[in-house]
């Protein structure tokens, strides 16, 4: 009777583990795609934070409050493409962030926009297509969401580098969504990318936790 039990317990973890390896196969790119993310990501994050010591050493308080709303927006992108790796039996991954070229706050913005501008024109959209290839929703949703929030980056960097060009008022404050890292420069009822309500919304500088 012992060994019968044992030998059904035996086909089921078989069974389960068959299942598992099989569910992680069929991710298979697109598990590789969120690591990848998460690792530029996790680069963005240090880079704006970065550029924004620069910009207070340079007497630009605003875009320096700015880089730190963008840096919060990328691990709120990290957090989730972790969350769906997870998801998908995967160990949380953690990468290392390399050291950040900075140079003067005018180039370091023009730099960003080149790099937000790359994220949602060539990266996330290849992302989405792979994991639509694949039928995995949760990165759909993890990655058209981070795309649409490096657009949105990208537009508010442009806003900013021409007013400093025209000699122009920047922004003092700024509101980072939790759920997609959409940034404003006025506080939501709901987030214009998401949805997401107001409640769900850090506000820069006041109250603000880079980690």
């Amino acid at each position: 009777m012992k060994m019968k039990r044992f030998f059904h317990m035996t086909i089921l973890f078989v069974a389960v583990v068959s299942v598992f390896v099989s569910c992680k196969k069929e991710y298979e790119s697109t598990i590789v795609n969120l690591k990848v993310s998460i690792t530029h990501e996790t680069n963005s994050r240090a880079k704006y934070l970065a550029f924004a010591e620069k910009a207070e050493e340079e007497g630009y308080k605003s875009i320096a409050n700015m880089f730190r709303a963008v840096a919060k927006a990328e691990s709120i992108h990290a957090r989730s493409h972790n969350d769906v790796l997870i998801k998908l039996g995967e160990l949380e991954f953690t990468a290392t962030a390399e050291t950040p070229t900075v140079k003067s706050t005018i180039e370091n913005l023009q730099a960003a926009i080149d790099d937000e501008k790359k994220e949602y024109t060539v990266t996330y959209p290849g992302f989405i297509a792979t994991a639509k290839k694949e039928k995995c929703n949760n990165a759909i949703e993890t990655f058209t969401l981070a795309n649409l929030a490096e657009e949105n980056h990208e537009m508010r960097f442009s806003e900013v580098l021409k007013a400093i060009e025209n000699k122009q008022t920047v922004p003092l404050v700024f509101f980072v969504c939790a759920r997609c890292g959409g940034m404003f420069t006025n506080h939501f009822s709901k987030c214009g990318i998401c949805q997401t309500d107001t409640e769900r919304q850090y506000y820069v500088p006041l109250v603000f936790d880079v980690h």
